[in-house]
């Protein structure tokens, strides 16, 4: 029972064993085959894969070809760089070329074409030309024809051109002559004009010759007659006047000396300002103080006097000021400050007026001569030296004579003398007097200013009662009374 059972378990066994086995081969089977399959599949894409490798070589050999030899455009430029240089470059150089799609090949067949057509145009102008030159030759050949006739009409006309150019030289002769003539006349007629024109201007200058009142009367006239007609009158009045003064200085000749220096002094004199020092720039009315302006403040000194002039009078009186300003400051080389010591409330002192004193000349020293005897109290001494303290104080220079660089002449006049004493001065001697003539000639043929002894105080800002007396000068601040 026991080997049954032994002999059951090795059949199971055997049964077991051979179809494991019978499955083993089955499944090697299976597998080798699949993995031969596979091999042969793997062979298949290989060959497939070289051949695509060459289709491809091939593709892109015959693209390169295509674009190097046929297009003629680089191997590296993409399908897309060409169509955008193709449409570029026939948008710019082909606009007539309309075919749609626009290709190389329907590109090249246009271009036959149009060359096809120029060529037509070509042949038919080179026709046009032959023809043309035909003609031109036909017409030459006619033209040798008739050589002669023209060559004897040619000499007729060279003859009327010879004649003509006579004439035409000689009424350019004339012309000229004529010309010459016209412009002498012209020029002529333009030198009057300047001429009239410069004797209006000088015209003009006469009327600082006039006194005031008939100055309003000049500038009333229109024409110049009229205002020479003025001037003449005037002058003419002067004359009379003159020759009045002169008889009386002639009865007057063996009369004291003083007296006639008296007379002379007496005498109006057109006495005019040639030349301004300086302006009144600004005028503070609540203070009575002006700034004023100078080329050069050089030589300035606090108390200089300076009379103040309209600024619309290029010319004016020298008595004709419209007040006084005192300066009382140099704040710069061409700027001081001063005080208006007076001036009229009808024509007050304003900004733009000019400036004037006889002492002084812009950045120079003025050189003053004096002449003649001063004398400024009653006794009968000598107050020269007086004189030339208070001139130098303002910054003049007192010379001994008379040079074209002298500024003021001071004629002091011959001393004074009593009734029934013809005595001279001690130290006065016939010389001096020979001396203030020379002096006084000099002065004049040089055009030098001459004043008097108060008139220079004036200048100075005083009088004989002030020296006299020895009190202070009074400078009054107050607006004076209209002129």
């Amino acid at each position: 029972m026991a080997a049954n059972r032994t002999v059951t378990s090795l059949s199971i066994a055997l049964i077991v064993f051979v179809m494991l086995t019978f499955v083993l081969a089955i499944t090697t089977y299976v597998f080798f085959k699949q993995r031969l399959d596979e091999q042969a599949r793997a062979d298949d894409a290989v060959t497939e894969t070289a051949k695509a490798r060459t289709e491809l070589q091939a593709a892109v050999d015959e693209k390169q070809k295509i674009q190097e030899d046929i297009i003629g455009v680089a191997r590296e430029k993409t399908f897309a760089e060409i169509e955008l240089e193709k449409t570029e470059r026939i948008a710019k150089d082909f606009a007539g070329f309309n075919d749609d799609p626009k290709t190389l090949l329907k590109l090249v067949t246009w271009l036959a074409d149009a060359l096809a057509a120029k060529d037509g145009q070509m042949d038919k102008l080179r026709q046009e030309k032959d023809k043309e030159l035909a003609e031109k030759v036909t017409a030459l050949e006619a033209e040798k024809a008739s050589t002669g006739q023209k060559e004897t009409e040619r000499e007729k006309l060279e003859k009327e051109i010879a004649d003509t150019k006579r004439q035409f030289d000689s009424d350019r002769t004339q012309f000229e002559k004529q010309q010459d003539k016209l412009t002498t006349e012209r020029q002529q007629a333009l030198d009057e004009t300047t001429n009239f024109e410069r004797l209006k201007t000088e015209v003009e200058k006469l009327k600082q010759s006039l006194p005031p009142p008939q100055q309003k009367t000049f500038e009333s006239k229109k024409e110049p007659e009229e205002k020479l007609q003025l001037v003449y009158r005037s002058l003419t009045e002067m004359q009379k006047v003159i020759k009045e003064q002169n008889a009386v200085l002639a009865k007057l000749n063996t009369a004291d000396p003083a007296v006639r220096e008296a007379v002379i002094k007496a005498t109006p004199k057109d006495d005019r300002v040639e030349q301004f020092d300086g302006r009144v720039l600004a005028v503070n009315e609540r203070d009575r103080s002006a700034i004023l302006s100078f080329t050069s403040t050089g030589g300035l000194r606090p108390g200089h006097l300076f009379d103040v002039f309209d600024r619309s009078d290029v010319r004016p009186l020298a008595s004709g000021g419209k007040g006084v300003v005192e300066l009382l400051a140099v704040e710069g080389e061409t700027r001081a400050r001063g005080r208006i010591l007076s001036d009229s409330t009808r024509s007050p002192i304003l900004a733009g007026d000019a400036l004037a004193s006889g002492l002084w000349s812009p950045g120079l020293d003025m050189e003053v001569v004096i002449v003649g005897y001063v004398q400024f109290d009653r006794d009968r001494e000598s107050d020269v030296d007086e004189l030339v303290s208070r001139i130098e104080k303002f910054g003049g220079r007192v010379v001994d004579t008379v040079t074209p660089a002298t500024g003021l002449v001071v004629d002091a006049g011959l001393p004074r003398t009593t009734p029934g004493d013809n005595k001279m001065p001690t130290g006065w001697r016939p010389v001096d007097v020979a001396r203030r003539t020379r002096q006084l000639e000099l002065a004049k043929n040089l055009g030098i200013r001459t004043v008097t002894v108060d008139a220079v105080l004036e200048m100075l800002g005083t009088d004989r009662e002030d020296i006299e007396t020895g009190r202070l000068p009074r400078r009054g601040l107050e607006r004076s009374a209209p002129r």
